[in-house]
């Protein structure tokens, strides 16, 4: 999906649930940007990317969502929020890939993209059920057309929508629409209670939030400068600024951490004064992913006639 629809439903979401604190809910909004980053940019290593296919992958599982808890419960919930949309998107924009980097350890299916069964190799431990179907690949966007002497496994979780379609907009608007109901409808005692509250908020709020906005926006800007699938981008005429612009971005993130950096060290904090939850977390993480990923991939299921 496309980043205004990530953005408006963290929004929605955020301010829906957390409006009685706004950073909380600029914070869900925030997250709900992050995944994103992993996009065919020039900053993710130089690996030939249609075999990677490292977006909707790098940044999109719970990996992710279990390091930005332990920055902020709220960043988190934006980045759940944004893996969550995404996959209900079709082979085409490429669906989500949830348990990243566990699913790389199935490299084989059991069966074939046409549904045939294939040998099992020694040196291959964890199977999939099957490979992508090439029926649907091939309607994939070009740089994630896989080769067809190098199946990928089905490791990817695929929905319905075609990104910037239906439900894309749907999203977008319904999200927009629930903001304004939120902040413009009156109560029953006919006063607009949310919106005098954003308008008490200390200005010193926004402030710190508009600069972690700046931030983000300024690393999508450096990375759509020389994107991978968009040889012929608008913003070409920016590449020899690149870096440049790159490290003023990781700059302005830095700064918006400096002046966010209380909250940080509190999460920070309660996360390490509960050591056995922290190693519990890092620990189950990995185990159940792949404890999953063998009881629903190898053996025991046959194919359908």
């Amino acid at each position: 999906m496309d980043l205004p629809s990530h953005f408006a439903f963290g929004l929605a979401i955020g301010f829906v649930f957390f409006g009685h604190q706004p950073e909380f809910a600029l914070l869900v909004a925030l997250g709900a940007l992050l995944p994103d980053l992993d996009r065919e940019y020039w900053f993710i290593p130089a690996r030939k990317y249609a075999d990677e296919q490292y977006h909707r992958a790098l940044l999109h599982n719970v990996v992710m969502i279990a390091l930005t808890f332990v920055v902020s419960p709220f960043l988190s919930l934006g980045v759940l929020l944004h893996v969550l949309q995404d996959s209900f998107t079709t082979v085409k924009d490429r669906g989500v890939e949830w348990f990243y980097p566990f699913t790389r350890l199935a490299t084989r299916g059991l069966h074939d993209a046409d549904g045939n069964p294939q040998p099992t190799s020694p040196d291959e431990h964890v199977y999939f059920f099957q490979e992508d179907p090439l029926g649907l690949v091939e309607y994939a966007d070009v740089d994630l057309q896989e080769p067809p002497n190098k199946p990928v496994p089905w490791r990817r979780v695929y929905g319905f929508a075609l990104n910037s379609n239906l439900l894309d907009r749907g999203f977008l608007f319904g999200s927009i629409a629930v903001l304004l109901v939120w902040l413009f409808v009156p109560t029953s005692s006919w006063t607009l209670s949310n919106l005098e509250a954003l308008a008490n908020t200390a200005p010193s709020v926004y402030e710190t939030w508009l600069v972690g906005f700046v931030g983000v926006g300024t690393l999508f800007l450096a990375g759509e400068i020389d994107r991978r699938d968009l040889p012929h981008s608008r913003l070409g005429i920016l590449k020899p600024v690149k870096y440049p612009i790159f490290i003023l971005g990781l700059i302005i993130v830095g700064v918006w951490a400096a002046l966010y950096h209380a909250p940080i060290v509190s999460d920070m904090g309660s996360a390490v004064a509960q050591p056995l939850q922290v190693a519990a977390v890092i620990l189950l993480i990995p185990l159940v992913a792949i404890l999953l990923i063998k009881s629903k991939t190898k053996g025991g299921k046959q194919a359908t006639i």
